[in-house]
């Protein structure tokens, strides 16, 4: 069965569309994770993104093809910092912008210039690929077993995205090269319409599951600790009345010293 470019945009679309909305109400709900807002800022820029080859397709202009890899690009590299961030590591947002920046001189200077399809592919996949596997490396290297089933959804789909971010160039190479498969929208091979969709759909499910998990281990963790806390506030209180009553048993069992004054006169 075949898919029409037009209807994988339009579902790809709506995808990131609702996964940003899904983000931005959880960022809302869970201020304190800031995870949801780098990954509502990355699936709005890649909602962008497609609708910046959409509109590539009725009006040609390299600017939109500029537009639809730089956007896609920071996309990426939000998802990957908002991981990042999510297990207290820093969020090295502004070298993700640098490096974007690097990219749309690059690729505009080849878009520019009219360069042939394997330097264009080569360049997507230069930038592309370690973006989304150091997602998948960020996710993998975590050993929290707790984490498992969220981890595995994210893994598999940060792996068909890196893999998706090297088929165009082997495409070129192997000299069945289509202009919509450097952008992830394949016209003329259908089952990678759904090894597409499904990756990062997984991933984007996987994100949200693995994110509030963590939420929720972290939230019993602090249970945890705050009833060992109470615990042994109530003991050190226990401890500390009987010392003071068995300190009071023994003040009113002995005669102090005022009691052991003598009479005034001869007896």
């Amino acid at each position: 069965m075949k898919i029409d470019v037009a209807t994988f945009q339009t579902v790809w679309l709506i995808t990131f569309l609702c996964s940003a909305l899904i983000t931005t109400a959880l960022s809302r709900m869970f201020a304190q994770v800031g995870a949801f807002r780098f990954w509502a800022v990355g699936f709005y820029l890649l909602a962008t993104a497609t609708a910046c080859f959409t509109l590539h397709k009725i009006w040609p202009s390299d600017l939109l093809l500029l537009a639809t890899a730089t956007l896609a690009l920071q996309s990426r590299i939000l998802i990957w910092t908002g991981t990042r961030d999510l297990f207290g590591a820093s969020a090295p947002w502004r070298a993700g912008l640098a490096v974007t920046a690097v990219f749309c001189v690059l690729y505009g200077s080849v878009l520019t210039l009219n360069a042939p399809l394997a330097v264009r592919a080569s360049l997507l996949a230069l930038f592309f690929a370690p973006c989304r596997a150091a997602t998948l490396y960020e996710v993998y290297r975590r050993r929290r077993p707790q984490l498992g089933a969220a981890r595995m959804l994210v893994a598999i789909g940060s792996g068909i995205a890196t893999l998706n971010a090297i088929v165009p160039l082997v495409l070129v190479l192997l000299d069945r090269s289509n202009m919509t498969l450097l952008y992830g929208n394949p016209r003329t091979t259908s089952a990678l319409y759904a090894v597409v969709f499904a990756g990062d759909l997984l991933l984007t499910i996987g994100l949200i599951v693995l994110a509030l998990h963590h939420l929720i281990v972290e939230r019993d963790m602090l249970a945890t600790l705050d009833r060992g806390a109470l615990e042994r506030l109530a003991e050190s209180r226990e401890m500390r009345g009987l010392h003071e009553s068995r300190t009071q048993r023994d003040v009113l069992g002995h005669d102090t010293s005022t009691q052991r004054q003598t009479l005034p006169g001869t007896v």
